[in-house]
């Protein structure tokens, strides 16, 4: 059975301490910590490496945003828990995997529970099959040095199944992809189709030139980018009118690859 570690960080001592009791009934919580304030959580998060944060966001000094960001795509999974509903689109940029406003009932924090305990699997068996296919190569390097090669090079569609029949969609058709635990939703000229892959698995198979990891959990076609909006925070267009937007950590490479691209050199 899957164990996991988990911090709770909040400046109430009452909330903490409700939050930190729920998560030790809870039958798969191996270690469960508890700290007052952003400061002491980054110290926790690097001498303990838990798996899920629970963050505050009103917080003295460094709010649960500011953490959140500071963490990365390898850092825990994080779960906003606080009594403010404003930094709802705030907490999507850094693609938490809940918002839960306090107070909350037993079943809404049970159900918010069960999202970062499958990021969290889902990381891990990305890991396993990453080593796996890592020995894989190596062992067959010398002797298949061809087929390795062709198994890394990058997709040009899609191929899987939907209602026992099989779709086939071309790369080119893709607008973007995001990331729902253990699957991933492709939006398409041809629709909306869930595929069950990690994130990570399939941008390892598409072609970077093309395609571009905006946040966390999004990855966009950059031939369907039509415009480029910044109203406190960048914002790509697709040409199906969807909007994504960018993280502040992936902003500088999101520019760099599509500036060139919308003031072309001239001959």
């Amino acid at each position: 059975m899957s164990r996991f570690r988990a911090l709770v960080v909040d400046d109430e001592p009452l909330s903490r301490g409700m939050v930190a009791a729920i998560l030790r009934e809870d039958g798969e919580m191996d270690v469960v910590l508890e700290c007052a304030d952003a400061m002491a959580a980054q110290e926790l998060i690097r001498s303990t490496r838990p798996d899920i944060v629970f963050l505050d966001i009103e917080m003295p000094e460094v709010t649960g945003l500011d953490l959140a960001r500071e963490l990365g795509e390898d850092g825990p999974v994080v779960v906003f828990v606080t009594a403010f509903n404003r930094y709802t689109p705030d907490a999507f940029e850094v693609s938490a995997s809940d918002y839960v406003l306090k107070p909350f009932s037993d079943q809404r924090f049970a159900d918010a529970l069960q999202r970062p305990k499958r990021r969290v699997r889902e990381r891990r068996l990305g890991a396993l099959a990453q080593q796996l296919a890592t020995l894989s190569s190596e062992l067959r390097l010398d002797d298949e040095t061809e087929p390795v090669l062709k198994a890394r090079a990058y997709v040009e569609q899609l191929s899987f199944k939907q209602n026992d029949r099989q779709i086939v969609v071309p790369i080119s058709d893709v607008y973007w992809i995001e990331a729902e635990d253990y699957y991933v939703r492709i939006h398409s000229q041809r629709g909306r189709h869930l595929v069950r892959t990690p994130l990570a698995t399939l941008e390892a198979r598409l072609n970077p030139r093309d395609f571009l990891r905006v946040h966390r959990g999004a990855i966009v076609n950059v031939q369907k980018v039509v415009a480029v909006r910044d109203a406190g925070g960048l914002m790509l267009v697709l040409a199906d009118g969807t909007e994504v937007p960018v993280s502040r950590s992936r902003r500088a490479a999101v520019e760099s690859s599509l500036l060139p691209r919308a003031n072309p050199p001239r001959p």
